[in-house]
């Protein structure tokens, strides 16, 4: 891996291949246990494991998220965390070790007094901690295997079936985090009584042979509309 493959941690807002992402507003974590409780509400499957060697002698704890290991950090505060982040960043430009090996693959949040590193590559949990963290610091360089949101191979699939094609066909031009203005996701059927409640959801634009289509799907992909 070279220095130029090294994603500075201090990205904000990153640019996918196939789009800009944005993400839900991030809550205010403060500590490992309210992460985790969130977490948990939100339904991920979270298993305690050990952690041999931490990244930062401070509160630390080693999960197994949705079948990925994940890292967990709480520092005393936000500018101790900050610190924390420049660490990150000059283990990552010593490329010849495996600490930097290992954390080029995984992405990385920081929140406020904690930092979460994800090893994993699974689109559902990473859109659940940029919903409860904000966008990561950090993004892997984009490979073929990319993960999209789970509402984007949802939208693939129903094109695709729709029109009797294979989903491999069917190409993403982009998606775009939005909030719909009501419950139909702005494409309401003809009759059909739409609650005026703000939605989040996906802009998902895909191209299907020489067709563009302009799909609206709510947040984790239940709810597939097109015109």
């Amino acid at each position: 891996m070279t220095g130029r493959r090294v994603l500075k941690l201090f990205m904000v807002v990153f640019i996918c291949a196939c789009g800009r992402i944005g993400t839900p507003k991030a809550q205010p974590y403060e500590s490992i246990d309210e992460l985790l409780n969130a977490l948990d509400d939100a339904g991920a499957e979270i298993v305690t494991v050990g952690l041999e060697a931490p990244l930062f002698d401070v509160d630390s704890r080693a999960i197994i998220l949705n079948g990925e290991k994940s890292e967990l950090y709480e520092f005393e505060n936000a500018d101790a965390s900050e610190r924390g982040v420049i660490h990150l960043q000059a283990l990552l430009e010593d490329t010849e070790t495996n600490t930097a090996s290992e954390l080029s693959s995984a992405r990385i949040w920081s929140h406020d007094r904690l930092i979460v590193v994800y090893f994993g590559r699974d689109g559902g949990t990473i859109l659940l901690l940029s919903g409860l963290l904000g966008d990561p610091l950090q993004k892997p360089g984009l490979a073929a295997d990319e993960p999209y949101p789970p509402a984007v191979p949802a939208a693939i699939h129903a094109l695709a079936e729709a029109n009797g094609e294979d989903p491999s066909l069917v190409k993403v031009l982009s998606y775009t985090f939005v909030e719909w203005s009501d419950g139909c996701l702005e494409y309401p059927h003809p009759e059909e009584d739409c609650a005026q409640v703000l939605t989040s959801g996906w802009r998902i634009l895909l191209q299907l042979g020489d067709q563009e289509v302009e799909i609206h799907s709510d947040e984790m992909g239940g709810e597939i509309r097109w015109r």
